[in-house]
């Protein structure tokens, strides 16, 4: 039942309007029938034709709302139109004598036109009352009907009722084209703002100010792993990951009280549950009186540019052949181990390395060989120390290894001693069994608080102390060592 008692939804914001009146016309139309019909059956029964004709009406009324329903706009208005007119000016004038009030009938009519079918239907039946006047007049001054009292049949009427209705068309007519142009660019806006929500690549959500969603696009939906009606209605909690929530917060604030907040970057949860970084702006949208109507968040997804730039740091900071941290890199970790030691009271050492011979590894079984017996020496390294410790290429054949947490001498020596047994097992490069050694100087923070610079540059020393004392081991460094 109340599906019947709906009109059809018209795409065209135009149409809307028209059929929105139109709907409104009829229901009063049908009210004023029935109040008429009451009041003449308990004043004057015996007019039993005012019976017939509020049926005729009524009907009229429900043929129309049919029309209207089928989508038949201007059938419908017209349909009521051309029985309101019949009224208002036929019936008054020929039947009932009075043609002091159709004036005013009469402009309702070009007005109810104007309104629902169009401006130039307007000056259509303007001209159709303005002709019909001007026949009634002459009518009433050639006697075949009786002259009204008071405005008496001369021209001076006519030119009354004319000018009235005339005005009335000439409003609505412009009325209507002023209205279509507005709506037209109305529509025309809201069309290129539709096309950028649906064909962005960036994902667009419009939040109510109490931070529920209104609609999103599919991008949007597809970001955060929603349905558009699963997204619809979603607090902004459900897929945001409130790492920061005083910073989230004062953004929500500031972003309500209409301030311009920067675009920044937080993260976001997927409805899977997966974690991805985005690019995050918001905007309000206030009323046409200044107060928040929503807010449009524009989110970007940068898990690709985050990939990146961590690929890039990674690259700045490490060695290419064997992965291990670079130089740079070296010196940021023990910043980070010797701030960390001074507060828990423990040993820092300090490794430097150097493969004996090696060039002679590159002169034999040539660079290629060379490079893969670096990259399984760097690994072997690793596999020997802890996941705290660091191990880095320093350049060449060189290396270097910080300790951390290192109690005694006596750790470092167990430690030293491991690695020369594991670097002294042969390298297996292609066809080849590759045997190689390493000399290891090592010097280690204990009361004094050398920079890394200084330990790398004594521990070196201590390196080329065991070179010189034929190799394939290593030495701690002794302040009378020669540097």
């Amino acid at each position: 039942m109340n599906k019947f008692f709906t009109i059809p939804e018209f795409k065209n914001e135009e149409e809307k309007r028209r059929a929105n009146i139109l709907v409104a016309t009829q229901f009063a139309s049908i009210i004023m029938i029935v109040t008429i019909e009451i009041i003449s059956y308990i004043l004057e029964p015996e007019h039993t034709e005012v019976i017939w004709q509020g049926m005729i009406g009524a009907a009229a009324m429900f043929i129309s709302y049919l029309l209207l329903r089928k989508g038949k706009l201007e059938a419908a208005g017209w349909l009521i139109a051309v029985l309101g007119w019949l009224i208002l000016t036929l019936d008054l004038a020929f039947i009932s004598g009075i043609r002091g009030v159709n004036v005013l009938g009469q402009v309702l009519i070009v007005l109810f036109v104007g309104l629902t079918i169009s401006g130039k239907s307007a000056l259509i039946i303007t001209f159709v009352n303005v002709g019909m006047n001007l026949i009634i007049l002459q009518l009433e001054q050639n006697g075949i009907l009786a002259q009204p009292v008071p405005l008496q049949a001369n021209y001076t009427r006519w030119f009354i009722q004319s000018i009235y209705t005339a005005l009335a068309a000439v409003y609505i007519w412009r009325a209507d084209v002023g209205m279509k142009s507005t709506l037209f660019k109305s529509q025309a806006t809201a069309d290129r703002y539709r096309a950028l929500f649906e064909h962005t690549n960036d994902g667009v959500v419009i939040l109510n100010p109490e931070w529920y969603l209104l609609s999103a696009n599919s991008q949007a939906a597809d970001m955060l792993d929603y349905s558009l009606d699963e997204l619809t209605g979603e607090q902004f909690s459900a897929w945001n990951i409130l790492e920061e929530p005083d910073k989230i917060k004062k953004y929500k604030d500031d972003v309500l009280w209409g301030d311009e907040i920067p675009i920044f970057e937080h993260n976001l949860k997927r409805n899977d549950g997966v974690i991805f970084p985005a690019e995050i702006n918001m905007a309000l949208v206030p009323d046409a009186e200044g107060r928040p109507l929503h807010i449009q968040c524009i989110l970007h997804d940068i898990t690709e540019r985050k990939n990146y730039e961590r690929q890039l740091l990674h690259q700045a900071l490490h060695d290419p052949l064997t992965n291990l941290p670079n130089r740079t890199l070296f010196e940021n970790r023990f910043q980070l181990v010797q701030s960390r030691r001074q507060e828990e009271h423990s040993l820092v050492a300090i490794l430097y390395i150097d493969i004996d011979g090696f060039k002679l590894v590159n002169d034999t079984y040539g660079h290629a060989a060379g490079d893969q017996v670096l990259m399984e020496f760097g690994g072997r390294l690793l596999e020997s120390l802890r996941e705290s410790d660091t191990v880095a290429r320093a350049g060449g054949d060189e290396f270097l290894i910080i300790l951390d947490n290192i109690s005694n001498k006596s750790n470092v020596s167990r430690i030293a001693d491991k690695l020369i047994e594991r670097i002294a097992h042969p390298f297996q490069v292609g066809e080849h069994l590759i045997q190689i050694t390493a000399s290891i100087g090592i010097n280690f923070t204990e009361r004094s608080n050398l920079s890394e610079i200084d330990l790398i540059k004594t521990s070196d020393t201590a390196m080329y102390q065991v070179k010189e004392d034929g190799k394939n081991d290593f030495r701690f460094y002794e302040s009378g060592d020669p540097s």
